[in-house]
């Protein structure tokens, strides 16, 4: 079974234009670094699932939004990828993503029989969780847990709020092979 793992291709490493409102953007962006420290409101859902959005296409996939309410916890399709659709749920919230939310967007992919999927939230997942993650991937159901970090430096590496950092790019890029190695050898 291959692992999916949505990466940024080179072209993501351009200023992506995809993003219209800057002032929505320079919101969300306050907004999940205060989910992170388990803070703040969610005001910005809208905004969140629209740069998901963005930013998926700028990585180079086809993007499908889904309706804002009775989405059955799918917000986003991406279509046309090796692995065929993939179903992707954003969660905007202060709170860690529990299993609940796991378990409805992995129900939603068995009954329309999508074996991918991806979980975005502006906070962090629960170790429950992230062990399920696991699990259904062991069964071959790949779901990608994207936590507010992540979210963060991939929406920066593609709306280029601010200059990249390295640790973003490798957040978003996650290169399989060591980049940098600290260690020096006398």
């Amino acid at each position: 079974m291959a692992d999916l793992r949505i990466t940024a291709s080179g072209a993501a490493l351009e200023r992506y234009d995809g993003f219209d409102d800057e002032s929505a953007l320079s919101l969300l962006q306050q907004e999940v670094e205060r989910h992170l420290l388990r803070h703040g409101a969610s005001k910005s859902w809208a905004t969140m699932e629209d740069a998901t959005a963005a930013i998926l296409r700028s990585f180079g996939y086809q993007v499908r939004l889904t309706a804002r309410s009775k989405d059955d916890g799918v917000d986003i399709i991406l279509d046309g990828s090796t692995h065929g659709a993939v179903f992707v749920q954003v969660k905007h919230s202060r709170n860690k993503v529990d299993v609940e939310v796991f378990r409805e967007l992995v129900g939603t992919m068995c009954i329309e029989g999508v074996h991918s999927g991806m979980l975005v939230t502006s906070s962090r997942f629960t170790g429950p969780t992230k062990q399920l993650a696991d699990r259904a991937q062991a069964r071959g159901i790949v779901v990608e847990l994207v936590d507010g970090e992540r979210f963060l430096a991939a929406l920066n590496l593609c709306a280029r709020l601010r200059p990249p950092t390295l640790k973003e790019i490798s957040l978003v890029v996650q290169p399989r092979v060591v980049l940098i190695d600290e260690r020096i050898e006398i």
